[in-house]
């Protein structure tokens, strides 16, 4: 059994998915999905209401969703853009970028605190999506530069570190 963890509305939300051979359930803690193969990308998905006929495709780093005629688009994050921010600036490991300019939704920090690797530091909403924001290093919050429902850019930190100094020189 493999667990996912997503954002919706500032939840973390668990999903648990297991193989069950010639199909895959999916479970929330609430509910149960299940999901069996039809033909090539498509699949019929069974949960407490009914049935949906659902199509998946893979190309280039999205996922394409049909369901009932909505199509998804699901990214994976690539470390560095889940771990930072912005594209070009993604070696700064002291500061945290907006990945794409936005609005901050929530910042899960305040100044003096010290943090972890990858730990969730902002959330920024970016073309009605959700996207947190982690610490690439350990260190302490040096400067929060700006607060919830501010619109931010990819270029301006929206929050600075002082890095532990590791013993690796």
């Amino acid at each position: 059994m493999n667990n996912y963890e997503f954002i919706v509305n500032d939840e973390v939300k668990t999903v648990s998915l297991e193989d069950k051979n010639q199909s895959w359930e999916v479970t929330d803690g609430e509910r149960k999905i299940i999901f069996h193969p039809v033909g090539e990308n498509l699949y019929r998905v069974n949960a407490e209401n009914g049935s949906l006929l659902v199509a998946a495709v893979f190309h280039k780093g999205t996922y394409y969703i049909d369901i009932d005629s909505v199509l998804f688009e699901i990214k994976e994050a690539l470390e560095d853009e889940f771990a930072g921010g912005a594209g070009g600036l993604v070696g700064e490991k002291d500061k945290i970028y907006a990945p794409m300019p936005g609005k901050i939704v929530k910042i899960m920090v305040n100044v003096g605190d010290e943090i972890v690797e990858k730990q969730p530091m902002v959330i920024v909403e970016a073309m009605k999506m959700e996207n947190q924001v982690n610490s690439k290093a350990k260190g302490k919050v040096k400067a929060i530069n700006f607060s919830a429902g501010d619109q931010v850019d990819i270029e301006t930190p929206i929050i600075e570190l002082e890095l532990e100094e590791s013993g690796d020189s």
